[in-house]
C-alpha cells in the first residue's frame, strides 16, 4: 500500500491496516465463539439452528416467497424447473411505513399478506388445488424450533414491535394469510438471507452435477452483515455473526467512538458489523475526515458539510474510492451534492481513505470467513464454496478481489485458490423458494395459530 504524503492521511491508513497476526488472532477468537456457541457456553456467535437441509438440486414446481427484513419488503412467486434452474413469476416490492415499523406486529403482517394476495392472486384460495408452500425471509434474530416455527427475538434495524417477541412469525403470518382468504398458501419455511444464499448455490452447484459438493457458507455483506454455515454433526447453524465482539485488535478510536455512541445497535452489540457492513462504512469515513479536519490543512469545510452522523453512505463512499481520474471528477461531485468545495489534494486523500476503509471490511470478512471454514476443516484440504449475496459486496468495486486478497494474505497461496467465492446476486427469493421446496417435501402438520 503506498501511503500518501500528507502524514495524518498517511497515519489513518495505517491504523486501517491492522497487522495480519491480528487477523490471525481473530480467526483463531472466531472458532473458539463457534466452538462457545454450540456447547451452548456464554459467546457473541449464536450458532443458531435453522433445521434446513441442503437441496438436491431437482426441486420443481412453485413457491411463494415473503422477504421481510427491513424498511423494504418484497413477496415473489418463484418457479423452480430442477437441474438447478429457478424464475421469477411475478413479484411485488413495497415499502414499510413508519408507523409500521413502530405499531402492533398484526399491522405488519396484514401488509405482507395484502402482498402475497397481489403476488398469487385467486390461485391461493381455499378451492385452488394443493397447498402452494411459502418460504418466509426473515433476517430478524429468531429462535427456531423446526424449520416452519420461529419464535421472535428482540427486534434490530431500528424496529420495535408490539406484540411480537416471544411470537411464532410463522403462525403470525398464516393467520394474516387466513384474514385474507389466503387458505391454500403454507408457511412451510422460516430463514434468513444468509441461509437462503446457501440453499441456492447448493440448489444450482447440485442441478449441474448431483455429485456436487454443496455450499458450506453462506454470506451476506450489505446493510448488514451474517454468515450461515453447514457444519459436520450440526447442519446447516445461522451465526449470527454480525455480533461476533473479538474484534478488540483491530479497533480504532474511530470504531470504539462509533460502537459507544450509536443507541441502535446498542454499545457491545454488533462490534463485527459495525465495521464491516455498509450501514456503517460511510459512517467511519465521516469520522475520520472529521478528525484529520481538526489536524491536517485538509477538509477544513463548514462543521455543517459532514457534521451530522451518516452524513456520508456507502454508496458515496465506493463512487471515491472507484474515482481514479486525474481530477477525481467523481469524488468532487459528490462533493459537491453535500454543498462542499473542495481541492484535487483533498480528494485524492479521500479516495485513498476510503479504499483503507473497504479494504480493511474486506480483510475481516475474509478472517470471520476463515474462521467458520477451519473450523468445518482446520487444515483447508478441501475446496469449500462459500455463496455470497450483498449490496456492498456486490456495489463496492473490487470487493470480491479485497476477499480474495485477504484468503491469500491468512491462508496462504495454496490453500486461498481452494475456497470459492460463488456471486448469487438476488438470491434471497429464489433461495427461500428452494428452502420452502425442500421443506414441503417433509412438511409436518401445524397446530392452529392466531
Amino acid at each position: 500500500m503506498k501511503l500518501p504524503t500528507d502524514p495524518a492521511v498517511a497515519r489513518a491508513l495505517v491504523a486501517l491496516t491492522p497487522p495480519t497476526e491480528s487477523l490471525l488472532g481473530m480467526v483463531a477468537s472466531f472458532r473458539d465463539a463457534m466452538a462457545g456457541g454450540l456447547a451452548g457456553r456464554p459467546s457473541s456467535l449464536r450458532m443458531l439452528p435453522t433445521f434446513v437441509d441442503q437441496p438436491r438440486g431437482d426441486e420443481r414446481g412453485a413457491a411463494a416467497v415473503a422477504d421481510w427484513g427491513g424498511t423494504h419488503g418484497r413477496v415473489s412467486l418463484v418457479e423452480l424447473g430442477g437441474r438447478g434452474r429457478s424464475r421469477v413469476l411475478a413479484e411485488d416490492v413495497f415499502v414499510f411505513s413508519g408507523e409500521d415499523k413502530s405499531g402492533p406486529a398484526s399491522r405488519v403482517f396484514d401488509v405482507i399478506a395484502s402482498a402475497v394476495e397481489r403476488v398469487v392472486g385467486d390461485e391461493a384460495g381455499e378451492d385452488s388445488g394443493g397447498p402452494l408452500p411459502l418460504g418466509f425471509a426473515y433476517s430478524f434474530p429468531a429462535r427456531l424450533e423446526r424449520i416452519d416455527r420461529a419464535f421472535a427475538l428482540p427486534l434490530t434495524k431500528g424496529w420495535s414491535l408490539a406484540g411480537l417477541e416471544g411470537e411464532d412469525v410463522a403462525g403470525l403470518l398464516e393467520a394474516a394469510l387466513r384474514r385474507r382468504g389466503l387458505g391454500r398458501v403454507r408457511v412451510s419455511a422460516v430463514a434468513n438471507d444468509t441461509v437462503a444464499a446457501l440453499a441456492l448455490a447448493s440448489y444450482r452447484a447440485r442441478g449441474r452435477d448431483a455429485a456436487a459438493r454443496p455450499a458450506e457458507v453462506g454470506l451476506i455483506v450489505g446493510t448488514g452483515t451474517n454468515q450461515a454455515a453447514d457444519l459436520p454433526g450440526h447442519g446447516i447453524r445461522n451465526l449470527e455473526s454480525g455480533n461476533f465482539d473479538g474484534v478488540g485488535d483491530v479497533t480504532t478510536a474511530w470504531d470504539a467512538a462509533l460502537d459507544r455512541e450509536l443507541a441502535d445497535p446498542p454499545p457491545g452489540a454488533q462490534r463485527f458489523e459495525k465495521m464491516v457492513a455498509g450501514r456503517y462504512l460511510g459512517e467511519i469515513l465521516r469520522r475520520i475526515v472529521e478528525d484529520l479536519g481538526r489536524s491536517t490543512s485538509l477538509f477544513r469545510w463548514p462543521a455543517s458539510a459532514l457534521g451530522a452522523p451518516f452524513g456520508l453512505d456507502s454508496a458515496q463512499l465506493s463512487t471515491m474510492a472507484g474515482d481514479r481520474s486525474d481530477a477525481r471528477s467523481g469524488a468532487d461531485a459528490v462533493l459537491r451534492g453535500l454543498g462542499i468545495a473542495s481541492t484535487r489534494a483533498e480528494r485524492r486523500a479521500l479516495g485513498d481513505l476510503a479504499r483503507g476503509v473497504a479494504r480493511r471490511a474486506a480483510r475481516l470478512i475474509a478472517a470471520g470467513l476463515l474462521g467458520t471454514l477451519t473450523f468445518i476443516d482446520r487444515d483447508l484440504a478441501s475446496g469449500h464454496t462459500i455463496a455470497v449475496d450483498g449490496s456492498l459486496y456486490g456495489g463496492y468495486p473490487g470487493f470480491d478481489r479485497l476477499v480474495r486478497d485477504g484468503f491469500r494474505e491468512l491462508a496462504g497461496a495454496e490453500r486461498a485458490r481452494r475456497l470459492r467465492l460463488a456471486y448469487v446476486k438476488d438470491s434471497t427469493g429464489a433461495g427461500a423458494a428452494v428452502i420452502a421446496a425442500v421443506a414441503a417435501t417433509s412438511a409436518r402438520p401445524r397446530p392452529p395459530s392466531g
